[in-house]
């Protein structure tokens, strides 16, 4: 508690860490830190694994974020607790000779930092064993300081620690924690580790927290990328990370050095985006017309903010209002929402927001303070009965099925199965390089490299490149089109596949893809989708779906529905340290890649979609079966192609941890069969 009031824990760990000078970030690296991290609702710091610069508590004092300080012990590599069996006999903190040692630095933490008042917790060390000379410690800080908790992690719920603080707890054992009769407070001191493309499953972890007073938030791990600037051969700036600079035969442990929410220069990477909007201190709940408003803040009443609600219709703009709030700290207070009558016939979603009234230091007037999207009505985009009109014609010579309207013409090549031609009657232009074709593989996350993805799911990657055609078959002209099927054999893995093509008579192609895979012993899949190749030239990018920036199955919530437009050469996320899959958008009702003149493509799905359009392939982004000592430099970048995927879903990102931990169940594609369809048309 903080001044009687019980405390929610939004923290990140903090190394210290400047791009240029190392670590030793200056002053106004230490501001910035501070800024953003108010900009984004994280109100906590762990000092991980040592006291910092002094200044930084003083920015924390002043401006208002808690602090937990940690003495400046780790001995990891002798063994630390809950980390398996290690010799006590021989590790320091179980060694009368060592004690004064680890005494020494708890006690000049303590001394350095006392007066701070942004200090709400003492932390005796990380990972370095729980021997008796912490439990002599405990006893010296209670008796020095008896206004502050004690939180040490390898205590774990043992006497010497006021605070259950795990590391990485799985959410079954957050929930035990929650149902025990334990009531010391429970703050993870590590979890959700940013390494690389992560942080899935963020919500989840804070659904188990609201299950019980008790639960009361953790550190993130961690803030910042930990690489040093450095330039290829023909000075292209990227982050260097461990095996670079001349250190590839020294011991390193590769990029485990960049687990941040930001770069090294403080770039937010996307992930932010997802915890700012679950460390939000102003919660929306919507039954019916009535929204109601909880000030989770303790000291703030939200008239410090301006509200507003903006209702869309198949993602266009219906009408928004604002309005006032005024809960005190920990009220709710319920607000009606006067909604026009609603279109069965179309999919409705209420976006409310919070902006603040006036600026700070720090933060500037009108800032997003938080966000909340709801679903609204019976209606839904995939509803839909649209008439096609039209007469499409064709004819089959040499294997080749061509076909025609007054608005396109094509083929499609009964040997391989495929589309080879797809154009406008009236420009004849190129816009396909490559047409649909099967695709399963993503370039691996860092999280991936973590839980042996690339080993374990290696049969995927080639799977799309063992299609055996067994039948194609062009059935009956019917009154929506001509229908052609085609199975293939999947070869290395012994499955059959099927692509049915609906060319209606309007033009359009429908594309259904099936997988079977019941009776074999297969991995999970990375992905289930089709990937095609486009002239480069389209590529101005609108969609209907979860955006603006990157998201994935397991870290989309703060990723509202609605239409979004971008330029294509904008769609890669560039921060990570290495390559790895990027730039995704998950349920897409549709997308559009036009050129100059608006002329290009429509992709429509009949149920929602995952894709990305980006300026490079998967291959040059994959690092390989052990993971590649690759930078964004080496990135093969094409400019004169957009690689299209579009997919039915891909695998969640995950982010428990990086080294093992899956994706969560629900994010993971273990079904033995799938099946999805989209649209495609020319605009």
């Amino acid at each position: 508690m903080v001044n009687g009031k019980a405390l929610m824990v939004n923290g990140v760990n903090l190394h210290e860490h400047h791009g240029v000078k190392g670590h030793a970030p200056d002053r106004e690296t230490m501001l910035e830190d501070v800024k953003l991290m108010k900009l984004n609702n994280i109100n906590a710091i762990r000092m991980s694994h040592y006291p910092h610069d002094p200044y930084i508590y003083t920015l924390c004092d002043e401006y208002g974020l808690y602090v937990v300080d940690e003495a400046n012990i780790e001995t990891h590599a002798m063994g630390a607790e809950k980390q398996g069996t290690f010799d006590k006999s021989k590790h320091p903190a179980y060694l009368p000779e060592w004690a004064a040692a680890h005494t020494d630095r708890i006690q000049r933490m303590f001394q350095q930092n006392k007066n701070s008042s942004s200090v709400i917790l003492w932390s005796m060390g990380n990972e370095c064993g729980n021997g008796p000379v912490f439990h002599e410690a405990y006893t010296w800080l209670k008796a020095e300081d008896s206004t502050r908790f004690v939180m040490f992690e390898q205590a774990d719920d043992n006497e010497n620690t006021d605070i259950v603080a795990p590391m990485y707890p799985r959410l079954k054992n957050m929930k035990a924690y929650a149902d025990s009769s334990d009531n010391r407070p429970y703050i993870m001191c590590e979890y959700s580790h940013a390494m690389g493309n992560s942080n899935g499953n963020f919500q989840e972890y804070f659904d188990v927290i609201a299950t019980n007073k008790k639960m009361q938030g953790g550190f993130i791990w961690d803030w910042v990328d930990q690489g040093l600037k450095a330039e290829t051969a023909d000075g292209r700036m990227f982050w260097a990370y461990g095996g670079d600079l001349g250190g590839e035969n020294l011991q390193h442990d590769q990029n485990f050095c960049a687990n941040g929410l930001v770069t090294a220069d403080r770039v937010p990477h996307p992930a932010l985006e997802e915890i700012k909007k679950v460390y939000q201190d102003i919660d929306f709940k919507l039954v019916n017309n009535k929204l109601s408003v909880t000030n989770n803040f303790n000291f703030i009443n939200l008239n410090d903010f301006n509200f507003k609600w903006v209702l869309k219709a198949n993602g266009e703009l219906v009408k928004e209002e604002t309005f006032k709030v005024t809960a005190n700290p920990n009220e709710t207070q319920d607000i009606t929402i006067n909604l026009p009558t609603l279109n069965p016939s179309k999919e409705y979603y209420l976006e409310v927001y919070a902006y603040t009234k006036t600026a700070t230091t720090l933060v500037p007037e009108n800032h997003e303070q938080a966000r909340e999207q709801f679903k609204i009505g019976t209606g839904s985009f995939f509803n839909l009965n649209t008439t096609v009109e039209g007469q499409i014609t064709y004819t089959v010579k040499d294997d080749v099925l061509s076909f025609s309207n007054d608005l396109v013409e094509g083929t499609l090549d009964l040997k391989t199965g495929k589309i080879t031609k797809y154009v406008s009657v009236k420009d004849n232009s190129i816009r396909f390089i490559n047409f649909p074709e099967p695709y399963f593989w993503r370039a691996p996350t860092d999280n991936d490299y973590g839980n042996k993805m690339p080993e374990k799911l290696a049969v995927w990657e080639d799977a799309s490149k063992n299609l055996k055609v067994e039948t194609v078959t062009v059935g009956d002209k019917m009154n929506a089109g001509i229908p052609v099927k085609v199975t293939f054999h999947i070869e290395n893995i012994d499955v059959p596949y099927v692509v049915d093509y609906l060319i209606q008579n309007d033009g359009r192609i429908k594309v259904t893809a099936s997988i079977d895979m019941t009776g074999k012993d297969l991995p999970e899949l990375p992905r289930f989708g089709m990937r095609m190749v486009l002239d480069g030239k389209y590529n101005n990018l609108a969609y209907y779906g979860r955006g603006p920036w990157e998201n994935y199955s397991d870290r989309n919530t703060a990723s509202f529905m609605g239409i979004y437009k971008d330029a294509v050469k904008n769609q890669f996320t560039w921060t990570y340290i290495r390559p790895q899959e990027a730039g995704y958008k998950t349920d897409v009702r549709w997308l559009t890649l036009l050129n100059s003149n608006n002329q290009g493509l429509r992709f429509t799905g009949d149920q929602p979609l995952g894709f990305s359009a980006l300026n490079m392939s998967t291959e040059t982004l994959d690092g390989g079966k052990q993971k590649a000592q690759t930078h964004p430099t080496d990135i093969k970048v094409e400019n004169d192609k957009i690689y299209l995927h579009v997919d039915l879903k891909q695998r969640g990102v995950g982010g428990d941890t990086s080294w093992g931990a899956l994706p969560h169940k629900p994010y993971r594609l273990e079904n033995k069969t799938y099946t999805y369809s989209f649209t495609m048309e020319l605009e």
